[in-house]
Formats: structure tokens, sequence, C-alpha cells
């Protein structure tokens, strides 16, 4: 009775043990050293600041990452990268939860390649907004979506920032034709308004740029 007793005992106090041996296990530190290479696309994938994964996969030429945790920041489920001819580091991932802006990322590239990014979000009422080498582009003006929201950056060759922003935060959209045409139309309203200042800043960063250079 005795040692049946004590067999529970070690089983009800190892499994907890066990459990958490094997999560810790399961997180891989990565370094702002270390290479994720694509071999047959001659790029390789970097982070500015170290952090741990679950699983990391080079699959169909992009790499695949699972649960990615930056140092000092959130939790990035899921993050799909490929790039050709080129070397990209990516410096920061933000994700929002209660924001206009649902994501955001940047990096640094040295090649003249592409690259492609999948956030692995459920992206249906949005629209992007990209900045490469320091200006504001618009669709096909450097970059592309596809239909499962991957996008590919063709015209960054020193660095690029994505967002993505959330309409669904402006309210969504609405059909009802009883409605005035702001109301029906608010959220191609507010991509606009998005748009029209980012593009509105970066030329002001432009001009004062310039001003300091001829002075």
């Amino acid at each position: 009775m005795l040692t049946s007793i004590a067999v529970i005992f070690l089983i009800v106090w190892g499994i907890p043990g066990i459990c958490f041996v094997t999560q810790a296990q399961t997180e891989i530190a990565y370094k702002p050293t270390d290479k994720f290479d694509i071999p047959a696309y001659n790029s390789t994938i970097s982070f500015a600041t170290g952090g741990t994964y679950e699983r990391a996969s080079l699959e169909n030429n992009a790499w695949k990452f699972v649960n990615l945790r930056w140092n000092n920041t959130g939790l990035l489920e899921n993050l799909t990268v490929s790039a050709q001819n080129s070397n990209v580091k990516i410096t920061t991932y933000q994700r929002f939860n209660a924001s206009a802006v649902a994501a955001r990322l940047r990096y640094t590239v040295v090649g003249h390649g592409t690259q492609a990014f999948n956030f692995g979000l459920a992206m249906k009422e949005g629209g992007w907004s990209v900045s490469l080498n320091g200006r504001v582009r618009g669709e096909n003006e450097g970059y592309s979506v596809s239909p499962d929201q991957t996008i590919t950056i063709t015209g960054a060759t020193v660095n690029a920032s994505i967002s993505y922003f959330n309409l669904n935060a402006f309210g969504g959209t609405t059909e009802s034709s009883d409605l005035p045409f702001y109301l029906k139309h608010r959220v191609a309203i507010a991509t606009g308004i998005i748009v029209a200042v980012a593009v509105a800043l970066t030329a002001m960063i432009r001009r004062r740029n310039q001003e300091g250079k001829q002075v």
C-alpha cells in the first residue's frame, strides 16, 4: 500500500516537472549573429535583436517561424519570410490588437533582389502602407500583394517599412443605401486620409533634408 502511494506521489509531482522541461526545450534561442540561409535564392534572413522561437523551417525556399519572440516584445505566432538575391535583417516587428495598425515590420536589405513576407494574420478588411528607401509607395510601385496576403517587395535597396491597417478599427463597411455617402464609404475615406498623411510627412522630411543640405 505504501509503495503504491509513493508511486502515485511521484507521478503527480513528476508530471508537471516533465511538462516544464518539454516546454522549455521547445523554445530555441537565436542571436543577431545567426543567419537563416536560403541557398537556392542566394539570400539570408537575420534579426537585429535576439529572442526565441518554437520552430524554424525552410520550406519551398521560405523560412517559416512559429511562436517567434523578440527580446522585450510580444509573440509573433507565424511569420514566413523569403528573399532572392538579397540579405535581409529584420529590425523591428510590432503587433497591435486594439489599434488601426494591425502589424508593422521594418527591415534593412543588402542587394537588389526581392523580399516576401506573410504575417500569418487574418487580413480581410484592411490595407497596406509601404515605405521603400524612405519613400511611401503605392501598390505595384515597388511591391505587390497576393491573394493569400503575402506581400512581395521589389523596390527596396536600403530599407523598408511595411504596415497593415485594420480598417475594422474605423467601424467597418456597410452597403446600406440609406446612409450618407461619407458613412457608406468611411473605410475608403479613412484609407485615403492615412495614405495622404504618410505622403505629406515623407515630403516634409525630404524638403527639410534638402534645405539642410543647401545651408
